[in-house]
């Protein structure tokens, strides 16, 4: 839909409105509206749509999850907690970047050993991502062959089958009763929420374990969010409204499914790019040979050495925008965008793949270049350069995505070790 509504854009404007059914879809196409909805007006246009949602309704258990919660005392408490332990991982705890290196380094030696034959790269990647992302939830690696790696496998397929914002399915966001009369995407919501509590079960067990070992080392974020419902059912949490286990059961799917599912796309886009681009292939290599070496891996401490393929990063997630639509925002009150008055409860989708494919501010918005966000010394634009302030991929405002700085984290390290 995001092309579509685009196309439309060149003649409706950057704000424009489309009903389906009883449904009004508020569709914002450019940057002004955008950033005064996200950023400016993050509030009124924060909440979520919770009518005529049976999908994730059912699958997040009453939309009872970080991702599609309204904003309320105990959505702002998982925010808060995930946003403090996500910044010590970036910052302080090294031996989750090892691990998290070393199941890069594994990625590195499988491509290696296809040598000079061709294969298709995407399950490896895949694979490498999903135990990023289990390393940096419950500090765990799994193979293939465990049955906890497959139910992460197989809850985000149904996850991508079934509650896709357009094509099959959406009859039961409308006509909800339809499930009565044997549905296809209801049967796989319905096997959805029984993989996510089986899996929820085997990991619950291995964080409690790891909690009574008192193993401090061994902790994820999961560890913490479980610590906090642990001591908030004990009395010993001054939090007046105390989370539920279906909150971490939720939050957990929906970070492993998010993050293993943007993070790989995004990669698997920038091998097809790279292929095309030797020119940036040399750049690459001639940054990571000078300031790393081949002696050891890259470390996120190079990033700040590291200004191109820093830019790569940031022009591969303008590019590609995997999340184009982002995620329905809904307003919570009565406002306005680009001085149109809005009604409270209406729809509203930011188009960010619009916004990072604009031809009037981004001159040629289909090339692939970094050089959009190097300055003339060749250092990384600061967040204030226009270029910076254009590029959303991760939303903005007080509903940004909470893993932005660790996917972030996660493409530089992934990049440089293609370059190395």
């Amino acid at each position: 839909p995001e092309l579509t509504f685009t196309e439309w854009g060149k003649e409706l404007g950057g704000v424009f409105c489309v009903k389906i059914l009883n449904d009004t879809f508020l569709v914002l196409n450019s940057y002004d509206a955008i950033y005064e909805a996200l950023v400016t007006k993050g509030i009124s246009f924060g909440g979520r749509p919770q009518g005529n949602n049976f999908r994730l309704e059912y699958v997040s258990d009453g939309f009872k999850n970080i991702v599609f919660d309204n904003p309320g005392a105990r959505w702002k408490l998982l925010r808060k907690t995930s946003h403090r332990q996500i910044k010590m991982f970036d910052t302080g705890l090294k031996r989750i970047e090892e691990l998290n290196l070393k199941v890069i380094r594994e990625l590195a030696n499988e491509f290696r050993s296809h040598e000079s034959e061709s294969f298709n790269p995407r399950e490896t990647i895949y694979n490498t991502i999903m135990n990023i992302m289990t390393m940096l939830l419950i500090n765990k690696k799994f193979q293939k062959t465990d049955k906890e790696f497959k139910l992460f496998t197989e809850i985000e397929r149904l996850s991508i089958s079934s509650i896709s914002s357009s094509g099959r399915g959406v009859e039961l966001d409308i006509l909800p009763w339809l499930r009565f009369f044997g549905n296809s995407t209801y049967k796989k919501l319905v096997r959805l929420r029984q993989l996510r509590d089986e899996l929820w079960s085997i990991i619950k067990g291995q964080i409690m374990k790891d909690i009574q070992l008192d193993d401090k080392g061994s902790n994820g974020l999961m560890h913490a969010l479980f610590c906090l419902y642990q001591n908030q059912q004990e009395g010993k949490s001054p939090d007046t409204f105390p989370l539920e286990e279906v909150n971490l059961k939720t939050a957990f799917v929906d970070m492993i499914v998010a993050g293993t599912t943007t993070t790989s796309n995004s990669f698997y886009g920038f091998l097809n790019i790279i292929s095309q681009h030797h020119d940036i292939q040399e750049k690459l290599q001639e940054e990571v040979d000078r300031v790393v070496g081949t002696d050891r891996m890259v470390s996120l401490t190079d990033r700040s050495t590291m200004p191109y393929t820093q830019a790569t990063v940031l022009e591969l997630l303008r590019l590609t925008s995997v999340v184009s639509m982002s995620v329905p925002h809904a307003t919570m009150e009565t406002t306005s965008v680009s001085g149109i008055p809005i009604p409270a409860g209406v729809q509203m989708l930011p188009n960010l793949w619009a916004m990072h494919h604009e031809e009037d501010f981004w001159g040629d918005p289909h090339a692939f270049r970094p050089e959009r966000f190097l300055d003339e010394a060749g250092d990384v634009v600061s967040a204030s350069h226009e270029n910076r302030k254009h590029l959303m991929p991760f939303g903005a405002g007080t509903r940004v995505c909470v893993g932005e700085i660790l996917a972030i984290g996660r493409l530089f390290l992934l990049l440089a070790m293609m370059a190395q």
